[in-house]
């Protein structure tokens, strides 16, 4: 591996969110070869990307990703992730081609509803204290403090029969206020930039969420090893039974859309900055995208 992506251990995952949270830019790179690394951005295909990238050039072999979607996928790209400051993503564009998908910031803040807006009900943020508990003096700690961070911003957790659109709504709404109240939900919600920086020259291929799966036979090809397809929309299969997985961009209200266009303009800066930059945008990218 090139000395640019260097391993960086004390980059852990809940120290590099917690940055975040506070405002920080981070971008979280794999390698591809030695002449280009791919960015990765929650919720713009990530899984997806990050499972392919684990056959066509990680550890796994294609019978290890023979089902469409890896439960432990995140997990296993974490050791080989590189997360780099701007400073740091500069230097390794200067040596590597950075490749990232960019997705629509309000259908990607829909798509983080349906698989992360029931971490926000009661029942959810306290199975997770609990289970972070070594006893039930320390949960009753764990308790205490969350109670008062959530004060402290002005939020609270929602009951577990509320509705999910109207949880969605309501947290668009409240959404910068979240930020730093629950990791799982930020690393979700965060805006691009916080993953691609601000520097539009450094990303040498933007491509739309829409094209995913042309990069993934892209990495096939070029490793030899061929990748089980996999869904763009994961959600599909669930929403029989789950309620959360149904939540639409047609379920947003023209309110919660302006609060979402205000918190996430710098992402449609930087695809306008970035297709200004390469002589307009490459095939596959639509007006809408780009407003």
């Amino acid at each position: 591996m090139s000395p640019e992506l260097a391993p960086t251990p004390d980059h852990d995952w809940i120290t590099v969110q917690v940055a975040m949270q506070a405002g920080e830019s981070m971008a979280p790179l794999l390698p591809l070869g030695d002449s280009a690394a791919y960015l990765w951005i929650p919720k713009n295909g990530c899984t997806t990307l990050k499972r392919a990238w684990l056959v066509a050039l990680g550890p796994w072999s294609v019978d290890a990703a023979a089902e469409p979607i890896h439960l432990d996928v995140h997990g296993a790209v974490l050791p080989y992730t590189h997360w780099r400051s701007p400073d740091q993503l500069a230097a390794t564009a200067r040596q590597r081609q950075v490749v990232a998908v960019w997705r629509d910031p309000v259908e990607r803040f829909v798509s983080a509803c349906r698989s992360h807006l029931v971490e926000l009900t009661t029942s959810r943020i306290l199975a997770k204290l609990r289970n972070a508990s070594s006893s039930g003096q320390d949960f009753e700690r764990c308790v205490a403090v969350h109670d008062a961070l959530f004060r402290r911003h002005g939020v609270r957790s929602y009951d577990d029969d509320s509705d999910p659109a109207a949880m969605m709504n309501r947290v668009a709404l409240e959404l910068p206020r979240w930020i730093p109240c629950h990791i799982d939900w930020s690393h979700h919600t965060l805006p691009q930039t916080a993953f691609l920086g601000g520097d539009p020259a450094l990303i040498h291929d933007l491509v739309p969420m829409e094209a995913i799966n042309d990069l993934v036979r892209h990495w096939s090809q070029a490793a030899g090893r061929p990748i089980p397809p996999a869904p763009l929309h994961v959600s599909a299969g669930q929403a029989a039974v789950d309620p959360f997985r149904r939540l639409a961009v047609s379920d947003l209200t023209p309110e919660a859309l302006t609060a979402l266009e205000t918190f996430y303009a710098a992402d449609r800066l930087f695809l306008q900055r970035w297709s200004a930059l390469h002589a307009g945008l490459p095939s596959g990218w639509t007006p809408q995208q780009a407003r």
